[in-house]
């Protein structure tokens, strides 16, 4: 009878030790499990982040070659405003000297000359609305240039935003702690928000005012 006691004590210690084992596997088994899920959606979240840098990278490049060219676009419409306006003092000056020699002269020199002069103020008056729109024109080119500017920088801040929450993404997944997976996505955050800010942005653009070179074009040829 002991001995048989014995054996039944050592049974239930086996079946014991078993079913805590298998507990204890079932345990490491849905944590596992749990983990897999977690750093499932921490690769999705972390593909989804790459993709939205590389969009917020090539505005940001866009915006940089568009500020550029609107910014070469304006010095070449002031370029024309400044022919303008040595076209216009050419005028003056030549006004000014025939009258002064029409002061001087007798009939009929004195009537050529204020006929010529009568003909340079005319010319010279019509440089004036010539140089007020090419005045506006650099106005527009160089604050549409400034406005692409500020939303390139937003554009790049937006990157740098992305590109950290995936380094932090990068560590989650190396440590297993999810907890560096949620500042990875506070950082994404922000730079989703960021993102939508740039978009908002209403671009002034300045496409439809380059006609910079034309208009000094018009204000070059002088009439003799």
């Amino acid at each position: 009878m002991p001995e048989e006691g014995l054996e039944t004590q050592d049974l239930k210690e086996q079946l014991e030790s078993a079913r805590e084992n298998a507990e204890k596997a079932g345990e490491e088994r849905a944590r596992e499990e749990k983990d897999i899920r977690w750093l499932t959606f921490l690769s999705l979240s972390t593909a989804l982040l790459a993709g939205l840098a590389a969009f917020a990278s090539l505005k940001a490049g866009g915006l940089a070659n568009e500020a550029l060219l609107l910014k070469s676009e304006a010095v070449l419409a002031e370029s024309g405003y400044a022919d303008n306006w040595s076209e216009y003092q050419s005028r003056s000056i030549k006004a000014y000297l025939f009258e002064t020699q029409a002061a001087l002269a007798a009939d009929p020199a004195k009537k050529d000359a204020l006929d010529h002069a009568l003909y340079e103020h005319l010319e010279a008056d019509k440089l004036k609305p010539v140089a007020a729109r090419l005045r506006k024109q650099v106005n527009d080119l160089n604050a549409a240039s400034s406005e692409h500017l500020e939303r390139h920088e937003i554009f790049a801040k937006t990157v740098t935003f992305f590109q950290i929450s995936i380094a932090v993404a990068a560590i989650a997944a190396l440590t297993k702690k999810k907890g560096m997976w949620w500042l990875s996505l506070l950082g994404g955050a922000f730079g989703v928000a960021l993102l939508v800010s740039g978009l908002a942005g209403s671009g002034r653009g300045g496409s439809d005012e380059t006609g910079g070179s034309p208009g000094a074009g018009e204000a070059s040829p002088r009439k003799e």
